[in-house]
């Protein structure tokens, strides 16, 4: 080789390594399903539902222990809760009300009592009736003999009317009311299951983090039942299961693909080139654009998400599209003057055909999905880096006297024959237009599209139904059911949340839902607060009446002195959640506030919700307030998305022809060089609509990336017409080039993951679709012979 022919190798050669030590210092994958939600405004829902995908509500885990007896259960439960308080993943864990909690809720509350007495100040007069206090003294008689009859007496002369104890209710309720307490821990309603709530340390979707927790929590309990002669059952549900399952699936799917396509594409060279060293030189250029795409992904969005990944390993069907253009041109007919002459010959095609490429994937860098803006910078870098490497890397180490295969010259002689038998028969090939035609006018019609995030995951039934069977022994709420009362400020975001639990407590009552867990049980507003405190305290007459009433109904003279005392007293500050996250109910309180882009959102999760329009109809007036029905909303943001892109790909496509319009400025040359792709990606989408195939959000990826490969070929069909004898080796090329992206895109088609899985069968057949296309597009768009335009 010359100076000048080594000196792009050293530089390619200096940067692969410089690259490939950045990648292997900061490869982080993530399967973060958030990447593939919209990013909206920080006023908009949308910023809310992705901060809730990453909360401490999604954080959470429900472990339920199975046991012989309520004891056993219980006692396992609180055996396996203290085991992993100890893990470091964990950030909490809560399996009941132990009295640390009930002396911060004493130290917290009492002196605030007042405060949190009544929600509703409009009908304080009527809870301080002489009837309602005579019906308070009775009460608390009724209490003063049941099991807590000792605490109640205690507090009962500054409490008459029992709102510390209503406070503990709601407290306790703010876990689920179907739970009740066995030696302090919480068991289920058919007392056979301990119950532990836990919350991670790591986002749910942070899969290595995640799995180490999820083995901690079989480890502990493997050695929490050996205590208990093996009688336990562990059940568990969370996030971050579905999340791990759904990684290793698509690890499992990448391993599985790369390996099968990478073994698949060396055969293929094996076959048509009888040369290792073809084999090494078309891996080059692929190496180059993985190491170069993963690189600049990194730097860019700080991880790789495993869809990208997966995207990415499946570029040895793009990126060696080049080389094997190149391999076939050079060694069935030499170009005299050498290797380099050869790549200079096809390179202004092998350029619009990148271009092309980019063209096509460049308009989801500007969607709002960072996961598809990912996978759109991450390509884009990929395929530059390929054609680079392909034009400065391969040609040095191609051989002055290429090896001659027979089976690639047959196959290349047979090729040329059928595009002259196509040429001369040219009238018939019309069939092929109108057969593409007649599919899509049927076809097209019959697509249905699915606008579901959950369409990109895999989910294992199993889990579902333990999930479904974990969250009915809770009583838990309904996974993606929320309303969330979103405000500037804390205060606001309460005061909000205030007028959302009176309206839900309505809606329970008419049996629109079944129930609720909200804030409102633990935290008011600071002026709801003051308000039912002004509303008993401002009563200068119920000293006096309390008294008469409390006496008439068997209690001594002077036993609720304290009660008249700390009316007159001064009173606390408000309590806000800033003294509740700094307390030892802090885990009970911090699920349900979230941080949204500097605004605070309140949560509120759902029971049983059973009607949706009238529950949002019956929020629907309150400023700040939103009922979030995550698929349903989803769904919707999805299916803008859907409409958005699909005018993108027609201004796309609009882009490509102008593309090449510009180099060959012959309305009948870009026909046949654009034709192609678009007839393809039409037909497959006919055919997978026919099919009986639902439409997703992969789907569309995978069509973008027909288009762009199907302009390829065009663009290398359309790049021989001056040369009659080599279109044979073209379509050769491409006949290869299609083989190996089905041996790369198309096997993903039998990936778990079913966006993997779409977007492998949509490429597949659009890329054979496009190679069956394309010599027909040209043979129909070139003018007849004699016909000089």
């Amino acid at each position: 080789m010359t100076r000048a022919r080594w000196g792009p190798v050293f530089v390619f050669s200096v940067l692969l390594c410089g690259l490939g030590a950045y990648v292997y210092r900061t490869l982080r994958v993530t399967n973060d399903i958030t990447s593939f939600l919209p990013a909206g405004r920080d006023r908009d829902i949308s910023s809310v539902a992705r901060v809730l995908a990453e909360s401490d509500l999604a954080r959470s885990m429900i472990l339920t222990v199975e046991g012989p007896t309520a004891s056993e259960a219980a006692a396992g439960a609180r055996e396996l809760g203290t085991a992993l308080a100890r893990d470091p993943g964990v950030a909490w864990v809560r399996g009941g009300i132990d009295g640390g909690v009930i002396d911060a809720a004493y130290d917290l509350y009492f002196p605030r009592r007042f405060s949190f007495w009544t929600d509703d100040a409009g009908r304080a007069s009527a809870q301080l009736s002489d009837g309602a206090l005579h019906d308070a003294a009775r009460t608390l008689q009724r209490e003063l003999t049941l099991p807590f009859g000792a605490l109640v007496r205690q507090v009962a002369p500054a409490d008459p009317l029992l709102t510390f104890s209503a406070c503990l209710t709601r407290l306790r309720a703010s876990n689920d009311d179907s739970l009740h307490l066995e030696q302090g821990q919480f068991v289920s309603a058919d007392e056979r299951h301990g119950v532990l709530f836990l919350g991670t340390h790591a986002t749910p979707f942070d899969a290595a983090n995640q799995a180490a927790v999820l083995k901690a929590v079989d480890r502990s309990f493997d050695r929490v039942n050996r205590g208990h002669g093996g009688a336990l059952r562990l059940e568990s549900t969370g996030v971050n299961r579905f999340a791990v399952y759904a990684q290793r699936s698509i690890a499992a799917d990448i391993q599985r693909v790369s390996l099968l396509s990478t073994v698949g594409v060396v055969v293929l060279f094996l076959v048509m080139f009888r040369s290792l060293r073809y084999v090494v030189l078309g891996m080059v250029p692929l190496l180059v654009g993985m190491v170069f795409a993963m690189a600049v992904g990194l730097a860019i969005f700080g991880s790789l998400h495993g869809l990208t990944l997966a995207f990415g390993s499946s570029l040895i069907g793009v990126g060696i599209d080049y080389t094997e253009l190149y391999f076939c041109r050079y060694t069935i007919s030499p170009d005299p003057d050498g290797p380099e002459a050869a790549i200079r010959r096809i390179w202004p095609g092998l350029v619009l055909g990148a271009l092309t490429t980019i063209a096509g994937l460049t308009g989801l860098a500007w969607t709002s999905f960072p996961g598809l803006r990912e996978i759109a910078v991450f390509s884009t870098a990929g395929v530059i880096a390929t054609l680079l490497a392909t034009r400065w890397v391969v040609p040095p180490f191609m051989p002055r006297h290429p090896h001659v295969v027979r089976l690639q010259q047959r196959l290349a002689a047979l090729a040329g024959r059928g595009i002259s038998r196509m040429i001369r028969t040219r009238r018939g090939l019309f069939v092929v237009p109108v057969a593409g035609a007649i599919l899509c006018a049927v076809g097209l019609p019959r697509v249905r599209w699915v606008d579901d995030v959950s369409a990109l995951n895999t989910v294992s039934p199993t889990m579902l139904v333990e999930d479904e069977r974990v969250r009915g022994r809770v009583g838990g709420s309904d996974p993606g059911h929320f309303v969330v009362a979103l405000g500037d400020s804390d205060e606001q975001a309460l005061e909000y949340n205030d007028e959302v639990a009176r309206r839900l407590e309505g809606l329970a009552d008419e049996r629109v839902i079944d129930g609720f867990h909200s804030l409102h049980a633990l935290l008011w507003s600071a002026r709801a607060q003051e308000a039912s405190r002004r509303a008993i305290v401002d009563d200068a007459t119920l000293p006096a009446r309390l008294s008469r009433a409390f006496e008439a109904e068997g209690f001594l003279p002077g036993a609720f002195r304290a009660f008249a005392d700390d009316l007159s007293a001064p009173s606390p500050p408000p309590l806000t959640f800033e003294l509740l996250a700094g307390s030892p109910l802090a885990d009970v309180v911090r699920p349900f506030r979230v941080a949204a882009g500097g605004q605070v959102a309140v949560v509120t999760t759902l029971r049983g919700v059973h009607d949706d329009a009238k529950l949002a109809a019956r929020l629907a007036d309150l400023r700040g307030v939103h009922y979030l029905d995550q698929r349903a909303f989803f769904a919707e943001t999805y299916g803008r998305f859907r409409a958005r892109t699909l005018q993108m790909i027609g201004l796309g496509l609009i882009v490509v022809f102008l593309i090449v319009h510009v180099r060959y400025r012959r309305i009948r040359l870009s026909l046949a060089a654009f034709l192609p792709c678009v007839i393809a990606a039409a037909a497959t989408v006919s055919l997978l609509a026919l099919r009986g195939s639902s439409l997703n959000l992969l789907h569309l990826v995978g069509l973008l990336l027909v288009l762009s490969m199907g302009a390829d070929y065009g663009i290398f069909m359309v790049e021989t017409r001056d040369h009659p004898e080599e279109l044979g080796t073209t379509l050769l090329s491409l006949v290869g080039a299609m083989l190996s992206t089905v041996l790369s895109f198309g096997l993903l088609g039998m990936s778990e993951n079913p966006a993997l899985r779409a977007l492998g069968i949509t490429a597949g057949l659009g890329t054979f679709l496009s190679v069956v296309f394309a010599p027909a597009a040209l043979v129909l768009c070139l003018p007849p012979a004699g016909d000089g335009r």
